[in-house]
């Protein structure tokens, strides 16, 4: 079968690989869409989280998000059905095929017919973006602002508005994600690229100077890091302007990965009562909420999705994924 394969950073090559033989108990799944993960882009770019992929004799085959059908059942596995349409998680969805184990498919999905292939691969970034907003809990009267908006910002964008009518402000450095987190409902976008968005975001809505006990008060109330540190960014980060930015005893969510050891004042963290929160991937039943949010069309994934390629245009698809002031969702066709 072909498969894009993971040979180093910025060394992704199209190649044969030999096809998933199963065992008693297993399926093979046909991969019809798979996107390109933030986790995926770390590899990729500076060869970082080596645990990530499937492995094999030449390198490992990335793309965990991703959805298929059901080609070849061996044995017994009661839980999905020969033809049946699926999307779960697991390594090795930048391939034709994938076998199934018991284990994978435990956690399978159906796709509801009138949900495509690249809909339901968002599947498991929605996910996480739901569990973000699970560990901010908003409420229809609050702040909350999101910081980087790529597939997870814009992605807890959907999920707070689905959920209730808090004031959101989506703050980023591209004209196109700031334009879409418009489009879906963000009260305010903020470039930037173009101003001092933190001392916007002061100027609006307060802040708490610790060096004053009669400070002014922040009025925002949760702050979204969804940005990170790159290895080779030198500036203040997204963390610690969340940092500075939150409210009295409120919320700081980070969703982003670090690519770099950062510092952070916790005199901050302690003097405001900050909730300084990590928030890493999902839980299961967010994850059937994921798809039930996409089925129900309470929010709508295709805009998210904005570069297509087949599988060997991958290498082509992973620089493309890079290009932060253009791609949000770049999903693999096999």
């Amino acid at each position: 079968m072909k498969a894009a394969v993971f040979h180093g950073p910025r060394d992704i090559r199209f190649e044969d690989v030999p096809k998933p033989e199963l065992n008693d108990g297993e399926a093979l799944m046909r991969i019809r869409a798979c996107g390109i993960c933030g986790s995926d882009l770390h590899t990729y770019r500076e060869g970082l989280f080596p645990q990530l992929g499937l492995e094999i004799a030449q390198g490992r085959i990335l793309g965990h998000e991703y959805s298929g059908e059901i080609v070849e059942i061996r044995g017994e596995l009661p839980s999905i059905r020969l033809g049946g349409r699926y999307t779960t998680v697991s390594m090795g969805g930048n391939a034709e095929f994938l076998r199934i184990t018991p284990f994978i498919a435990s956690r399978m999905i159906p796709i509801p017919d009138d949900i495509s292939f690249e809909e339901a691969a968002t599947t498991e970034p929605l996910a996480t973006s739901l569990h973000a907003v699970n560990l901010a809990d908003p409420r229809d009267d609050q702040t909350l602002v999101i910081m980087g908006a790529g597939i997870i910002g814009l992605g807890i964008l959907q999920a707070i508005k689905a959920r209730c009518r808090a004031r959101t402000i989506v703050v980023d450095l591209s004209a196109r994600r700031l334009a879409l987190a418009g489009q879906l409902g963000a009260d305010l976008t903020l470039d930037a690229s173009r101003e001092d968005a933190v001392a916007r975001l002061r100027k609006l809505h307060g802040t708490t100077d610790l060096s004053l006990l009669d400070s002014s008060e922040s009025a925002i109330d949760t702050v979204f890091d969804c940005a990170g540190a790159t290895a080779h960014y030198k500036g203040t980060t997204v963390l610690e302007q969340a940092l500075g930015l939150v409210r009295q005893n409120g919320k700081v969510v980070v969703v982003a990965v670090f690519e770099r050891k950062v510092e952070v004042d916790l005199n901050v963290v302690v003097r405001k009562g900050v909730q300084l929160l990590g928030s890493w991937a999902w839980t299961p039943p967010e994850f059937v909420q994921a798809m039930e949010l996409i089925r129900s069309r309470k929010l709508d994934r295709k805009p998210l999705i904005t570069h297509r390629f087949a599988l060997e245009q991958a290498s082509l698809a992973y620089e493309t994924q890079m290009q932060a002031n253009e791609a949000i969702k770049v999903v693999l066709t096999p």
